[in-house]
C-alpha cells in the first residue's frame, strides 16, 4: 500500500510516522520517570537520526 501512494504523500506519511515515534519514545521514558529534558533530548536524537536514514537511503530531501 505504501508503494501505491504519490511522491509528496509518501514523504508526509513518513514523516508523521517519525514524529510518532519520536513522541512515543519521549512520552515512554517521561513515564520511566528520567527527567523531562533527558526524555525531550532522546526523542530528539530519535527525530534526527530517523531523518538521517531517510537521507542515507534517498528518501530525503
Amino acid at each position: 500500500m505504501f508503494d501505491s501512494l504519490s511522491g509528496p504523500t509518501r514523504f508526509l506519511v513518513t514523516r508523521l510516522a517519525l514524529v510518532a515515534v519520536g513522541a512515543a519514545v519521549g512520552l515512554g521514558l517521561y513515564a520511566l520517570g528520567t527527567g523531562v529534558a533527558l526524555a525531550m533530548l532522546l526523542a530528539f536524537a530519535t527525530l534526527v537520526i530517523g531523518e538521517a536514514y531517510l537521507f542515507a537511503v534517498g528518501d530525503g530531501v
